[in-house]
């Protein structure tokens, strides 16, 4: 895979489209290189060693005959380059201020991942668009075990596995979900989920700057890492996974029949605004995205196409926009602008 596909793609790979409430899953393990200075605390001479390390490591991944990984040099793309694989999950959202040696390496899919000399030495991620959260666990440790036969990691017999974040150190496993809640969220019962979550460890937040009928969308994320194995961890967002389904399913049942009318007008409204729309932020974007795929499952019309969800909050990035115009000097309203013509496209190549 070269970085121009890489950087192309207009959904992930490893999706068919949303699951359900469901838009994606994700599982990050992070390990760190025993004996050697974590990457911010390393010189640059420091992550060469590093870098080096883990690439002879990826090597003999490749070789035994396993889904290759394709590596791309962070430096090698431009600013707004990093920000699209920000967007796309595939680097993290709170850049550190250095890449000189950091490497990022990606499977065919997108499905796994491994990131090297961010804010750990490794950071191996698996991402999917259904709840198996168990074969995500089994693919990222058998990464971690291939690696490890030639790695060192950091690992204290009381602490755990030692990385950047102490929030992490322990299993050094983070779990992730993303969620399109309009039921849970018109019909107020989302902070009940919430409170449920918390007692098993995991918060439930926005996945955008709020939470409201319009921007329904929300993460979920465990905080505990120490004192706790893997296995449960798994089997609790496994749990998480199902209740927070099960629940929307009701709950929109409810608000859809109590005021079907408005939700009616608000999806046609929707639609209307991304066919037709000059200017158009990043906010209402995602909204009307909401609203489109809530059209669909209820069949108001086809959706023709299973991506065009996961297309449209695509588009609602300002990197995106800037890539697939290749007009990396936007800002403001020239973005808005551009927006509205990739959305125009879209729904009109979606049928609509």
């Amino acid at each position: 895979m070269t970085a121009t596909e890489l950087l192309e793609r207009s959904a992930p790979a490893w999706t068919a489209g949303p699951s359900g409430c469901l838009l994606w899953l994700r599982l990050q393990l992070s390990r760190n290189l025993a004996g050697m200075h974590f990457p911010r605390a390393a010189d640059a001479k420091g992550r060469s060693e590093a870098l080096q390390k883990v690439k002879a490591a990826v090597e003999r991944w490749n070789a035994d005959d396993n889904d290759p990984l394709s590596g791309f040099a962070v430096s090698g793309f431009s600013r707004n380059e990093r920000e699209l694989l920000e967007a796309r999950r595939l680097l993290p959202a709170h850049f550190p201020d250095y890449h000189d040696q950091m490497m990022l390496f990606v499977d065919e899919k997108e499905e796994l991942s491994l990131l090297a000399n961010g804010f750990d030495h490794l950071r191996i991620q698996c991402m999917s668009g259904s709840r198996d959260t168990g074969r995500l666990w089994r693919k990222a440790a058998y990464l971690e075990s291939v690696l490890g036969r030639t790695l060192a990691y950091a690992y204290d017999k009381e602490f755990g596995y030692l990385t950047a974040s102490p929030y992490r150190t322990g299993t050094a496993l983070r779990l992730s979900a993303a969620f399109f809640l309009p039921g849970l969220v018109r019909s107020g019962a989302l902070s009940r989920i919430a409170d449920n979550a918390a007692r098993l460890g995991f918060s439930l937040r926005s996945l955008y700057e709020e939470i409201d009928d319009e921007m329904p969308y929300c993460e979920l994320t465990n905080t505990v890492t120490l004192g706790v194995s893997e296995k449960t961890l798994c089997e609790r967002m496994d749990r998480l996974l199902k209740d927070i389904a099960d629940a929307e399913a009701l709950a929109w049942k409810n608000v859809f029949r109590d005021g079907e009318m408005k939700i009616r007008d608000s999806i046609w409204r929707a639609l209307g605004t991304l066919k037709y729309a000059r200017l158009i932020g990043r906010k209402e974007t995602a909204a009307c995205a909401g609203f489109l795929q809530i059209g669909g499952e209820e069949n108001l019309f086809p959706m023709k196409d299973p991506l065009l969800f996961w297309k449209l909050l695509l588009t609602a990035s300002p990197a995106y926009v800037r890539e697939a115009t290749h007009k990396e000097g936007l800002e403001g309203d020239e973005v808005d602008l551009w927006r509205a013509v990739l959305l125009r496209s879209l729904v009109t190549e979606a049928g609509f």
